[in-house]
């Protein structure tokens, strides 16, 4: 770690830095998809705690992941930037399977997804999320004002070593995958979701 004097160093810690789209339930907001569908990345990762904080790590091939070995469970997330027109600000979009499948038809539907607005709807909670998406009518957007503030997300996902991983499984707190109602079942409240 180094230290940084001036207002640079809070400039460069900014940058590159990810805002996420968070929205609660029965909240909606106006975004336009920012990348090519090509360019989507997507991850099988862990939502875990460690030392009292959740964090998502990405799954290594299951012959080296010792989470994997542990029993853990990845989930498939893909992580699609968007721009919030609430805000004027490029954010990540954390999409699981179901709303991947979502953004495929909407690709059938209206081919490029980058020539319109659309209007998403969170319905639910934690584990019960939906969305909705309701197309607008295709427009202009200025790709070019927005690009410096596109994240790298191949840089933000980037699996740590397996070494690396039992370290910090030293750390874990007791996370287990009971079956629902079973002892140590988790509930609504102990996912980050």
């Amino acid at each position: 770690m180094t230290i940084q004097k001036g207002l640079g160093a809070i400039a460069d810690a900014n940058k590159g830095s990810a805002n996420y789209l968070k929205l609660k339930d029965g909240e909606s907001t106006v975004i336009r998809f920012i990348q090519d569908p090509s360019e989507i990345v997507s991850v099988w990762e862990y939502s875990i705690q460690v030392g009292g904080k959740w964090r998502n790590v990405t799954a290594l091939p299951k012959g080296e992941c010792p989470l994997f070995a542990a029993g853990k469970r990845a989930g498939f997330k893909s992580y699609l930037i968007v721009h919030d027109k609430t805000d004027d600000k490029v954010k990540i979009f954390k999409a699981n399977k179901d709303v991947g499948q979502q953004i495929l038809g909407l690709i059938e539907e209206y081919g490029d997804l980058n020539g319109r607005d659309f209007k998403i709807l969170r319905q639910g909670e934690k584990i019960n999320t939906k969305y909705q998406f309701f197309a607008r009518d295709k427009s202009d957007f200025d790709f070019e004002a927005v690009a410096e503030q596109i994240p790298n997300i191949e840089e933000m996902v980037a699996p740590m070593t397996a070494e690396a991983m039992k370290a910090m499984m030293n750390g874990l707190d007791q996370v287990t995958d009971a079956p629902a109602g079973g002892e140590g079942a988790k509930t609504g409240n102990d996912f980050p979701f």
